[in-house]
């Protein structure tokens, strides 16, 4: 984990997130001194399940797997950051802990601002808090789809959600499967590594999708969406 030795402004950060770049002109230059970016290597921690949130994270570059850890090391990724999503909202609301761990998946810079500037924010920004709830009704969305998959359906519909969820414009195009290992894989799906390798081959074997090396690529949409409706 490294700081970045360079200023810090908003108004020469190349990403577009929409609830930071529609504040007005006094509060982007209260944020521009409360805050900093830290580039995190592949395999380091942003946060462990427990522990007390420091602040508000965005992730600027690279991919964040956010999972929750069980029993005998076995973990369930609910979910991968990519630019533009957040780390430790709920601490703003006075959640004590992390209810959750995060890890790099690749070299990522995550910029991080303390959480009472942005309470303050919300509560001074109609716009600004618009933005953040948007943000929050998806990741909502997905973590209820999470549990729906886990709850009520078998192993092959588990990997058939997860390869639509990898398919996405914003995970495609960055070539998500570089980081991804299959074990990855599995604990996304919520099932053991065996069956994860075992269900791809499968599907690889039956035309559904085409696996080469670690790159995973979705042929027969139809009929993966088949697999996942019936569960």
């Amino acid at each position: 984990m490294d700081l970045n030795d360079q200023a810090v402004t908003c108004h020469t950060c190349t990403l577009d997130v929409k609830c930071l770049k529609k504040l007005i002109p006094e509060d982007i230059q209260f944020q521009e001194v409360q805050k900093v970016r830290v580039r995190y290597l592949k395999g380091e921690m942003l946060c462990k399940e427990g522990g007390f949130p420091s602040g508000v994270k965005t992730v600027l570059e690279g991919f964040v797997k956010v999972f929750v850890e069980g029993p005998d090391r076995r973990n369930i990724i609910v979910k991968i950051l990519r630019p533009g999503d957040f780390l430790g909202l709920a601490s703003i609301c006075g959640c004590v802990t992390y209810s959750y761990s995060a890890m790099a998946l690749s070299d990522c810079l995550v910029c991080s601002v303390e959480r009472d500037m942005v309470r303050d924010l919300i509560s001074e920004s109609g716009t600004f808090a618009y933005e953040i709830a948007k943000w929050y009704c998806r990741s909502y969305d997905h973590a209820y789809a999470k549990i729906k998959t886990l709850g009520f359906k078998r192993l092959p519909g588990r990997m058939a959600d997860v390869l639509f969820y990898l398919d996405q414009p914003g995970f495609r195009l960055r070539r998500i499967y570089d980081y991804l290992t299959r074990k990855d894989l599995a604990e996304l799906a919520g099932i053991s590594m065996e069956s994860a390798v075992r269900i791809l081959s499968e599907f690889d074997k039956s035309g559904l999708i085409r696996v080469e090396g670690k790159e995973i690529e979705v042929l027969d949409h139809n009929r993966l969406e088949q697999i996942s409706r019936a569960g």
